[in-house]
């Protein structure tokens, strides 16, 4: 029989081993989840900070695949009956060559109040021909109002919409930017012309098409030619757009007020939110030590208990 109990105390032992390994590894999760309430707040004074709304990607121009030439049974039939398309140097000379410049510019100004302030830029926009694209306000914590607003502009008039606007407030910060995109522009120019000039090839080779098979072939062609056209006339006119109207992106904010405190209410919070955090620890720590000491209960139960029993049955017999 002590064989027996030796083998019984030696598995108590390693389960109770292994119970306290498994306590020790969670130790690091009894003070309760982690508090992210503070990520929702507003942004303080120091933390504002203004970004410009997000633009369009405005990514390098793809390579566009060299437009195909019509079907060469049908190119070579009706060559001597169609014009030239050729692509002389001359037909990029008459190219527009003037700059073109994206102008944006990101403005943080202090106001002492924030609803004339907006009025203001609100005016100044309106004489200067231009429209807010987007705007949002809100109320922090202490009372004081904030908010941000994006406005287009004639580009001519950038420079001097950006002094008037500064003349509302006391300006924090300030960023101008311009990204050249004449290289872009005069490429797909070049493309446009050459696949609306593909085009009319095309449609004076269906015009003396003999065949249904035939016109088929062609009709694929001046499809796929109009699409690319349709393609690179977007593009175009998205460049156009941007750089005819600069984006001006305002943030308007009311200071906050300066107060002191001997931080006795957060002194008293932080110490309320220990008291919960060391309670949920003993409770989930309970949890844990249920099980280990049952398990002692028992192995005590069975020593004490059972094994003077089976003794003095076997020292009687």
């Amino acid at each position: 029989m002590e064989k027996y109990t030796k083998i019984a105390v030696v598995v108590v032992l390693c389960v109770l081993a292994a119970s306290a390994g498994f306590l020790v590894s969670t130790l690091p999760y009894l003070a309760g989840p982690t508090d992210h309430s503070q990520r929702n707040r507003y942004p303080t004074e120091e933390e504002d900070r203004f970004a410009l709304p997000p633009e369009p990607p405005m990514s390098m121009p793809m390579p566009t695949p060299v437009p195909r030439a019509a079907p060469e049974s049908l190119m070579s039939k009706y060559a001597e009956k169609t014009m030239s398309v050729g692509t002389p140097e001359s037909q990029y000379a008459d190219t527009d060559t003037e700059r073109k410049i994206i102008q944006r510019a990101s403005l943080r100004i202090e106001v002492k109040d924030f609803q004339s302030s907006s009025d203001a830029v609100i005016d100044i926009v309106e004489r200067s021909n231009g429209f807010i694209s987007d705007s949002h306000s809100y109320v922090t914590d202490t009372g004081r109002k904030r908010g941000s607003t994006t406005i287009r502009i004639p580009a001519d008039r950038f420079i001097a919409v950006i002094n008037e606007i500064e003349c509302v407030g006391d300006v924090k910060s300030k960023d101008t930017s311009g990204e050249d995109v004449t290289e872009e522009y005069i490429d797909l120019t070049a493309r446009l012309n050459n696949s609306e000039r593909q085009e009319q090839r095309l449609l004076e080779i269906l015009d003396m098409a003999n065949n249904t098979k035939e016109v088929l072939e062609v009709e694929r062609e001046i499809w796929r030619v109009r699409t690319e056209i349709e393609r690179l006339t977007g593009r175009i006119k998205y460049l156009e757009n941007r750089v005819e109207l600069a984006t001006i992106s305002v943030s308007l904010y009311e200071p906050e007020p300066i107060t002191h405190s001997w931080g006795i209410r957060d002194a008293i919070r932080s110490a309320f939110e220990c008291f919960v955090s060391v309670i949920r620890g003993l409770i989930i720590l309970v949890g844990y030590a249920l099980p280990i000491l049952i398990l002692v209960g028992l192995g005590w139960l069975v020593k004490t208990k059972l094994m003077p029993r089976l003794r003095r049955k076997r020292d009687g017999k």
